[in-house]
């Protein structure tokens, strides 16, 4: 079982180096950026299980041809050991807690940060008659943003209602009432945690910060079906990169630029065979951990 378990290891390499690489240069993504993030999605949990699965491969090598016969021998107590695999099932243990040591923590540091912005902001800001839950802090910064959750807050500076007409702030209302309401904070904390701990690795930074951009579109994409597009362009201009709380989603950033660009000049949608194919390739990386399973079985 070496030699799938020298395979595996490939597959992880280029899953973890050229495939973000291609995918963050690609285009179509900002087309379909659902189908792009459920791309992204697919890559991390895929190479996650690869990890585990190549180290795990590497254990149970001495004790049969396959995982299914090395497994059984293990647990008849017919196993055999060598110190490399030894080693390797040490190493599969430790990773398999560090990857949930990595996820609990994150997590959990994630929802205290964004308890305490939430009691700051039920603290010190006031409810405006006009703008129904939203709440309004006293700061010349322009800031929209919002504190997802199962108590969610919309927040607004008094910096965002002196710079934006009436139809922006409704724009960027609806742009953070679908952070809200789709749960995006849920979708970058798993890319989040990894950015954390792993803020070293190229793939890990291109991964969260496609996935952010990819969530913000999606928020874009959701305001504009109820206000203007060229109003909510005109408003993420005007509020630039203005920075968001720990734990927030905010409609600003360092790519409002090219999200406005998007709005005032929408790119086509994905055709029917690049969504089959895209769908196709995300099925494909799922797979993978399986396909790594079945290869002692070829190799």
């Amino acid at each position: 079982m070496l030699n799938a378990a020298v395979g595996v290891g490939l597959v992880l390499v280029l899953l973890v180096t050229v495939v973000p690489d291609r995918l963050a240069r690609a285009g179509w993504p900002r087309r379909a950026p659902t189908a792009g993030l459920l791309l992204w999605q697919a890559i991390g949990l895929s190479a996650g299980l690869l990890a585990v699965e190549a180290v795990v491969t590497v254990a149970l090598a001495p004790s049969g041809p396959t995982h299914a016969v090395a497994l059984q021998a293990v647990l008849d107590g017919q196993g055999r050991a060598r110190w490399w695999s030894l080693l390797a099932a040490a190493l599969a243990l430790v990773l398999v807690a560090r990857l949930a040591q990595v996820f609990a923590v994150s997590a959990a540091r994630t929802l205290r940060a964004r308890a305490q912005n939430r009691r700051l902001v039920d603290l010190v800001a006031t409810r405006n008659p006009l703008l129904p839950g939203t709440r309004v802090v006293d700061h010349a910064l322009p800031l929209a943003y919002c504190l997802p959750g199962l108590r969610p807050r919309v927040v607004l500076s008094r910096g965002v209602l002196d710079l934006l007409r009436e139809s922006e702030v409704r724009a960027v209302l609806a742009h953070e009432n679908a952070h809200v309401e789709q749960r995006h904070d849920l979708v970058v904390l798993p890319f989040s945690a990894f950015g954390t701990t792993f803020p070293w690795l190229p793939a890990v930074r291109t991964a969260q910060e496609q996935v952010g951009l990819l969530v913000e579109m999606l928020a874009d994409d959701r305001a504009a079906r109820t206000c203007p597009p060229e109003v909510l362009a005109r408003a993420l201009y005007k509020i630039g990169s203005a920075g968001v709380p720990s734990g927030g989603l905010g409609a600003g950033g360092n790519d409002v630029l090219l999200r406005a660009s998007r709005l005032v000049c929408p790119p086509p949608a994905l055709s029917w065979p690049a969504t089959a194919a895209v769908a196709a390739g995300t099925a494909l990386v799922l797979a993978l951990p399986a396909l790594g399973l079945l290869l002692p079985l070829v190799a």
